[in-house]
């Protein structure tokens, strides 16, 4: 299934005298922009377009890149995935937008149908991707594509966004133009690492001095047991056997006790694989070891350039007294903040995760907008959805 926009045309928006054909030309309000949306059994027919869109990000989200989502689209998506798509040019000359939507069913306890980023299980943050230099009018073009389109729902709703990030400026930007309403909903943070900020000294002085020497002396009392060495993943060929690795160390912790580890289930083993092995091809993988002679008893996975995410940790129980995730994640820690092409690490924990907390002292704030049609009437159900959510969180405990 393959619906094109045209964006030629705006004083045309509402008038429609022929019924919509597969291929539905409906006017945009962003000149020289096209939109459409793509099933997921034809991404492969965008790979290069966007591709080179990710070279060129005004924020970067490795979950969206075609490395880890294709394989995402395969093993966890439905039929009623789609991939919007923006293109500047009506031959397709280049891709400025691109984000996997769903139609969703209810919303604030009413059931109503919404368009929403698509995330799976193993995503942790959903901003869409927007060319650096058309961050208004690609955004414009997504939100008029799905808000007000012939496949507009009552509204959009784009969840996991940096609140203080260019994507979120363009978001209000775009919802901003007084004819829409849109508001923000699901607000909260968890820990960050940024480069080069007075704020993010070495793990020694976020620690503490007491802190420091315990863990200095469990590291000791490992060297003891056997060869104790830090690793990062630099040679293509070992790729596999760290993959295979990870996926039988996380399966012997409480992961695995609770059947929520990557290995319980083919698909997330799959999906994971595929996109490890395309994290690297990609130069965008950050793969860390702490081995006890020779075998590893922590790992650690995380991806992007300049501004990456962590993704999955482990570490084997039988040596949980000696805190090896802690004393990975602090190497790991000062590499990033050695380097100095490194920008952000989203640490994508849980926002009470005490370990990440007390090491990675600053926030990021993570938000979700919703934004309604012109028309009247779905500015006013985004009003009352405003309204509900408001009403819910004065209620003590209601959000629990």
């Amino acid at each position: 299934m393959l619906l094109f926009y045209d964006a030629e045309n705006v004083a045309t928006r509402h008038n429609f005298a022929a019924p919509l054909s597969v291929r539905a030309i409906w006017p945009v309000n962003h000149a020289k922009l096209h939109a459409e949306l793509v099933s997921v059994n034809d991404a492969a027919s965008i790979i290069e377009p966007w591709r080179a869109l990710c070279g060129e990000l005004a924020e970067e989200n490795p979950f969206f890149e075609p490395w880890a989502l294709l394989p995402a689209l395969h093993h966890f998506a439905d039929e009623k995935v789609k991939l919007a798509c923006i293109w500047r040019g009506s031959g397709r000359e280049q891709l400025v937008g691109f984000a996997p939507m769903r139609v969703m069913r209810g919303y604030a306890r009413l059931p109503l149908r919404y368009w929403a980023t698509w995330m799976h299980r193993h995503c942790y943050y959903g901003a869409p991707l927007i060319r650096r230099g058309h961050d208004k009018a690609a955004m414009g073009a997504l939100v008029e594509l799905l808000c007000d389109g012939p496949l507009s729902q009552a509204m959009l709703r784009l969840p996991h966004l940096a609140s203080t990030g260019a994507v979120a400026r363009a978001v209000a930007n775009a919802a901003g133009d007084g004819q829409r309403h849109h508001y923000q909903a699901g607000e909260f943070s968890r820990a960050a690492l940024v480069g080069g900020d007075t704020a993010a000294p070495t793990p020694e002085a976020v620690l503490g001095k007491k802190r420091v020497g315990k863990l200095q002396r469990q590291r000791n009392r490992l060297g003891e047991r056997g060869a104790l060495s830090v690793r990062t993943l630099t040679d293509s060929r070992e790729c596999s056997r760290w993959t295979e690795e990870f996926l039988a160390l996380e399966g012997r912790g409480w992961k695995g006790q609770r059947g929520t580890s990557l290995n319980s289930n083919r698909a997330d083993t799959q999906w994971f694989r595929a996109a490890v092995r395309g994290a690297l091809d990609a130069g965008k993988l950050r793969f860390m070891r702490l081995d006890l002679g020779g075998r590893p008893i922590a790992m650690l996975v995380g991806w992007g350039a300049g501004a990456g995410c962590s993704l999955k940790t482990c570490y084997d129980p039988e040596f949980a007294r000696y805190s090896p995730g802690v004393l990975l994640e602090i190497e790991n820690t000062k590499v990033l903040l050695n380097d100095p092409d490194f920008v952000m690490m989203d640490s994508c924990a849980a926002s009470d995760h005490p370990m990440i907390n007390r090491l990675w002292k600053r926030r990021r704030t993570i938000t979700g907008v919703n934004i309604s049609g012109r028309a009247p009437a779905k500015r006013a159900i985004v009003r009352l959805c405003q309204v509900l959510e408001d009403l819910r969180a004065m209620v003590p405990g209601a959000g629990n």
